[in-house]
């Protein structure tokens, strides 16, 4: 019976996202679609960061391969069509992640993380001087496609087909053996995990999820420029909303990335000069009342004699799992 109360909620709401251009104006239909883009580069990041437990802060590296690699295919002299060079855009971020993968995935956490950073770093600098490529810090200009609903239903698409890989890949033996190794490494490589193949294929999926974003953003700004693709600021935005979420489960950055959006919208037609400040102030206090995410709320099981969520369990999730 819930199961199917389940099913039926999802597919109201999904009528609802369906219809949902029509019902609003072009401003906020590009304010529900910068939505479902930065959802898509959560789910990429949970992967990796949520499911493995390695804080990758370089994945804007592949947002941004993934913009360049679509954008250069659709304006060379085979003007490849938008999906075909989208795809090989993710093909080719997939590559390069298992190539750095491979050495980097051996480092362990922060070393791990300035690793990446690095990576993304070094990408951007290359972007920026490969002038017979990129055209430099001048850019590439990608055809017009006025159609914002073709941008929405685009990303609501990759963020569905998202929440089914990572509904499949968490009850698989690769996302179990991801688990396994954010647990304990060494005891997943005694138990017979291949922990180096299972890392690596995380970070491939992530890289995939971020080409994706990156190349639907470049189609939708028409203009890309290292400085705007490359920014660090893409890899703060899905980790935040992993975390505000929920790391490691299906719907968490969805839902964070939802939240996100919209307190960072309010906030900024609210206090357009202290957006930063006061968006940052409310992210703080997530993570310190909901370390674990929002889905540790909507996701408790309501067994007989269970009392509900109270707020007075927020001080005791502070205490199960703050840092000693």
């Amino acid at each position: 019976m819930k199961k199917a109360a389940a099913i039926a909620g999802f597919l109201a709401l999904l009528a609802l996202l369906v219809a949902l251009p029509r019902l609003v104006s072009s401003y906020k239909l590009l304010t529900y679609t910068r939505f479902l883009i930065l959802a898509l580069m959560a789910q990429g990041w949970n992967f990796i960061g949520g499911y493995t437990g390695y804080a990758a802060f370089g994945n804007v590296a592949y947002f941004g391969i993934g913009a360049y690699t679509t954008g250069l295919l659709m304006i060379g002299k085979w003007h490849v069509p938008f999906f075909p060079a989208l795809a090989a855009g993710a093909l080719l971020s997939a590559l390069v992640a298992i190539l750095l993968g491979l050495p980097i995935l051996r480092l362990k956490g922060h070393y791990f993380a300035i690793a990446t950073l690095g990576v993304a770093e070094a990408l951007s600098q290359v972007a920026d001087t490969w002038d017979s490529v990129t055209e430099g810090s001048t850019g590439i200009d990608l055809p017009l496609k006025t159609e914002g609903e073709f941008f929405y239903y685009t990303a609501l698409g990759f963020v569905i087909v998202g929440l089914l890989c990572t509904a499949a890949f968490s009850r698989s033996k690769l996302g179990n053996g991801c688990v396994a190794i954010r647990e304990d490494q060494d005891a997943a490589r005694m138990l017979g995990i291949n922990t180096t193949l299972f890392k690596v294929i995380a970070y491939a999926l992530s890289a995939v999820f971020a080409a994706l974003a990156g190349g639907l953003t470049a189609y939708q700004n028409i203009h890309v420029t290292p400085g705007d693709f490359f920014k660090i600021d893409y890899t703060l935005q899905m980790i935040i909303a992993t975390i505000i979420g929920g790391a490691g489960t299906v719907l968490g950055p969805v839902l964070g990335a939802a939240v996100f959006q919209l307190l960072s919208t309010y906030v900024w037609s609210k206090f357009l000069e202290l957006h930063p400040t006061i968006l940052g102030v409310i992210i703080v206090l997530f993570i310190v009342f909901l370390p674990r995410g929002l889905m540790t709320v909507l996701g408790r099981k309501r067994q007989r004699g269970e009392r509900p969520f109270r707020m007075s369990d927020l001080l005791a999730n502070v205490r199960a799992h703050r840092v000693t």
